[in-house]
């Protein structure tokens, strides 16, 4: 979709003098999609020869497939390890591997959640920001509201820097609020996914560092625009920076949820009654405000089956550069079902976010896991979950197959909110939305995604947003569910959960039928 804020970019870009080349490819870093590119510079009448000045002729032709700006830096002892992206992860489950992750997944901490919202919340981020003070702690505050990043030493502000670029919100990389730590470090850290040397980086979590401009080989900078994610500053306040962390070091980060116009739900006048609903659980919940319209033994602990991998896809999304491939094993690919890929063939992270979510395949969510090994895996999952204050919930395997992976229907709803407001291309996914691209990264390359056949139920609703599916003997049958109801001042997105049920398409469709009944115009 083409919007202000995408033609403001291009016409300020076009009178900065950047060649259009430069500005289509910025903006595919950034995680616009090739089709509304053109459709904005169609739109604003340009017809431009797409020409390259001298001093970029030889970085264009050289660089043309420039990628996503990621690197991963594990500091380990007194070395610094910086992984070459386009080596495939051979050795996934190397200890190094595994001890960097699980790092990784120590270092994010609650505070996302406000209670009954899932927005980066004000006030735990200065609760903790207020701790830290009065313990006299040396700790680096990022606020994205106001593009700023201080500096805080033994609790005392010393020092205020601008933040020149971050990843775009409720794209695929939006930067993430959390409450973090320096894991690593690097003088001139080298993404050879983007081709580009990041002065000064400081990883806090996952594919997310802190760093200077970035600049290709022949020390061209990088254009103007959203990041890949990663918090960008100019290279004399990223030295700062660099020069005041120390690994372990607390790294606060507060993003703005943008401020969406969301209708308000009252009931059309006596509620229906509720048809007979066989879930052991249920909750019918107002994902905008966090108001409850329905609900039953919403904080019982139940094994939850398949609803595990929307979890699973959040961790996969935020942790693992989905650029990068795997390499399949006759030990994965035992008791594969729907999704049989070939033994010895490598499957890109992108592409396998398909069958997870539309076939809850299996196979898939032990791929995406083997990635940085099933323990660390299941340790970021975890974290998470402890992050968005889903405290009643505890993963076992990234798949749900475990009678251990456990939640409730409370619990649930703070996910379904995370990923609506934060990770909302997942439940495209789980629609079987056909995204050709992400950024440079082109959808389809090693599973033929398009010819997938989707298990998830009620696809036909135009008012479905997302839409997950489980079944195990411990769980029974479970379904998470989001809605779109339309009111007279706006939509409002509701979510539908039932668990331990013995029929979750009839429950949730007579749920739905109650909620629209009673509170759609």
């Amino acid at each position: 979709m083409v919007t202000d804020e995408l033609q403001k970019y291009i016409i300020d870009s076009l009178k900065a003098g950047n060649p259009v080349a430069s500005i289509r490819q910025s903006l595919l870093e950034s995680g616009w999609q090739s089709a509304d590119i053109e459709e904005a510079f169609s739109a604003l009448g340009t017809v431009l020869a797409e020409q390259i000045t001298p001093n970029r002729g030889i970085f264009t032709r050289r660089f043309a497939r420039v990628g996503v700006i990621v690197a991963f830096i594990a500091s380990v002892g007194t070395g610094v390890y910086i992984w070459q992206d386009q080596l495939d992860l051979r050795n996934a489950n190397a200890s190094k591997t595994r001890e960097f992750y699980t790092r990784i997944a120590e270092s994010h901490i609650s505070f996302t959640d406000s209670g009954t919202m899932v927005f980066p919340d004000e006030q735990k981020f200065l609760t903790e920001k207020n701790r830290y003070i009065a313990e006299k702690t040396n700790f680096i505050e990022t606020d994205l509201r106001t593009m700023t990043l201080t500096l805080y030493a033994e609790g005392v502000p010393t020092e205020q820097l601008q933040i020149l670029s971050k990843g775009k919100e409720r794209s695929w990389w939006e930067t993430p609020t959390g409450n973090y730590s320096v894991l690593g470090k690097s003088v001139n850290g080298y993404s050879s996914i983007g081709r580009v040397w990041m002065p000064y980086s400081i990883q806090f979590y996952g594919n997310y560092l802190i760093h200077g401009w970035p600049h290709y080989d022949d020390g061209t900078p990088v254009s103007k625009g959203y990041s890949g994610g990663c918090i960008r500053l100019s290279d004399a306040d990223a030295k700062k920076i660099f020069d005041f962390a120390k690994v372990g070091m607390p790294v606060l980060v507060l993003e703005e949820h943008i401020d969406q116009k969301f209708g308000t739900l009252f009931a059309k006048g006596e509620k229906a009654a509720l048809p007979e609903i066989g879930a052991q659980a249920f909750l019918v919940q107002d994902l905008a405000s966090g108001e409850t319209l329905l609900e039953k033994n919403v904080d019982e602990k139940r094994a939850v089956a398949s609803l595990t991998k929307l979890m699973t896809a959040v961790v996969a999304h935020e942790v693992i550069y989905l650029g990068r491939s795997v390499q399949t094993t006759s030990k994965l690919l035992a008791g594969a079902q729907m999704f049989t890929p070939v033994e010895g063939e490598r499957y890109i992270g992108l592409d396998l976010l398909y069958p997870l979510l539309m076939q809850s395949s299996n196979l898939s969510a032990k791929l995406l896991a083997s990635f940085v090994g099933e323990g660390a895996f299941i340790g970021d999952m975890n974290a998470k979950a402890l992050s968005l204050e889903m405290k009643d919930t505890t993963f076992a395997d990234a798949s749900g197959i475990s009678a251990g992976n456990i939640s409730t229907a409370r619990d649930l709803a703070r996910l379904l909110q995370y990923i609506y407001f934060k990770r909302p291309f997942l439940f495209d996914i789980s629609r079987g939305v056909m995204f050709e691209e992400v950024g440079i990264l082109r959808i389809g390359d090693t599973i033929a995604v398009k010819d997938l056949k989707n298990v998830n139920e009620f696809l036909e609703y135009p008012d479905l947003i997302g839409v997950k599916n489980g079944k195990t003997t411990a769980a029974g049958e479970t379904m998470a569910t989001v809605w779109n109801v339309e009111r007279p001042d706006g939509n409002v997105p509701v979510a539908i959960i039932v668990l331990g049920s013995e029929d979750r398409a009839k429950d949730t469709l007579r749920l739905h039928t109650w909620l629209t009944e009673n509170y759609a115009k």
